[in-house]
Order: structure tokens, then C-alpha cells, then sequence
């Protein structure tokens, strides 16, 4: 039975189904991955001679490290995923304040260009805001004011898809900036706070939180 243990037994070989980019946990960064996708094997002699029943699984493997994970933290983003998705929210945040009343002031203007800025896009300018705005208001203008907007397929994706890697702290933060666009002209209107509302319910803010973060914005720029 020993002699007989030796030369018969299992093996399992893998074969590369997919490559591409995630963040590594122990490299700490994104990194090149391999999809990897595993086949027991009857092995006699050391030779393989015929697939055993039952997959042997798949997993990603660190191309630098070679460490392997669960093909779950593919749902966790990249680094270059965040920064795009912070930007694209940034900016869908912004052009939708600033649609709502605040497009006619040089303030408001320049806040909202800062913002985007600071987002990532070194190169926004008034000029970006001339063809960028229009195209936000006709996204939202399905809905006359005072009614809830749900038609704002852009802004919604944005938002939802940013608030996934915010924590409830972040969410306030964020709120709280786009609505010092909207206060950088003066007061909130009926339409800029119907805005902050629906961007704080796109990014999974409760309404009381949101009223919260609103007026306690609005105080300390009063």
C-alpha cells in the first residue's frame, strides 16, 4: 500500500483564463494580475494521466509578489479606478449646483472650477464650463422645479458608483463642498438645495443627515 501511495496521487495544474490590473494588498498598490483557474489531476509515476473530478477552483495571483486572493477583490477599485470616480463625481456634482443657480456668478464659477481642480483635472477652466453646463441643465430640466429630479442618469451613476468607496464621513465632506459652491453666490436657493438633497441621496446619505450637513454649512459661511 505504501509502494502503491508513492506513484499514484493528485495534482493540481492551473491555466491563465484572464489578465488585468487590481490593487494588491501586499504590494500595496495596483498591480498586474493573473486570472488563474485550476484542474485536479490523477498523476501516476509523477506523469499526469487523466482530470479528476471536481474544479480545483480559481483565484488571482500577484504578478509581482505572487501572492494569491479570492477573485472577490476584483470588486474592491484600483487606485486609478478611485481617482476617476472621484473626478467624475466631482465634476457631475458641481456642474449640477452650479446649473441650479450659481452659473452667472464669477464666485460660484471659481469655486466650482477649484473643486473640480483639486479632483484631478489641473486643466478645467471657464471654457470646460461653457459647453459643460448646458448639457447638465438638459439633463435635468425633465422635471420642472420643486419636483424631486430622477432623471439624471449621469449625475446618479457618478455619484452612486463614488459613494460605494465613501465612508459616512467622507459622504459629509463631500456634500459640504458642493454646497459652498452653491453658498459662494449667497444664500441657497429653492433649486441649489433640491440639488444637495438629491446628491446626498445619490451618494446613500439619510435625508436628516443631509439636512444637517446642509445647514451646518450654511452657518459657517454665513
Amino acid at each position: 500500500l505504501e509502494e502503491y501511495m508513492l506513484v499514484v496521487g493528485s495534482k493540481t495544474r492551473y491555466r491563465t483564463v484572464g489578465r488585468g490590473v487590481f490593487h494588491c494588498e501586499r504590494c500595496g498598490g495596483d498591480r498586474g494580475y493573473q486570472h488563474r483557474s485550476g484542474t485536479r489531476w490523477l498523476v501516476v509515476l509523477g506523469v499526469p494521466v487523466r482530470r479528476s473530478d471536481g474544479a480545483a477552483g480559481e483565484h488571482l495571483r500577484c504578478v509581482e509578489c505572487g501572492t494569491c486572493y479570492r477573485v472577490e477583490l476584483l470588486a474592491v477599485p484600483t487606485v486609478e479606478q478611485m481617482r476617476a470616480a472621484l473626478l467624475e463625481a466631482t465634476t457631475a456634482a458641481v456642474l449640477a449646483m452650479l446649473q441650479a443657480g450659481g452659473w452667472e456668478h464669477p464666485a460660484a464659477r471659481r469655486r466650482g472650477i477649484e473643486m473640480i481642480k483639486d479632483a484631478g483635472s489641473a486643466e478645467y477652466s471657464e471654457a470646460s464650463l461653457l459647453v459643460a453646463v448646458p448639457a447638465m441643465r438638459a439633463e435635468l430640466a425633465e422635471h420642472p422645479a420643486g419636483q424631486e429630479r430622477e432623471s439624471a442618469p449621469r449625475l446618479r451613476s457618478a455619484l452612486e458608483m463614488f459613494g460605494l468607496q465613501l465612508e459616512a464621513r467622507a459622504k459629509e465632506w463631500f456634500l459640504a463642498a458642493v454646497v459652498q459652491v452653491g453658498l459662494a453666490d449667497g444664500s441657497l436657493s429653492a433649486d441649489e438645495r433640491q440639488v444637495a438633497r438629491m446628491i446626498a441621496r445619490y451618494l446613500g446619505m439619510s435625508q436628516a443627515r443631509a439636512q444637517d450637513v446642509i445647514w451646518l454649512t450654511e452657518v459657517a459661511s454665513a
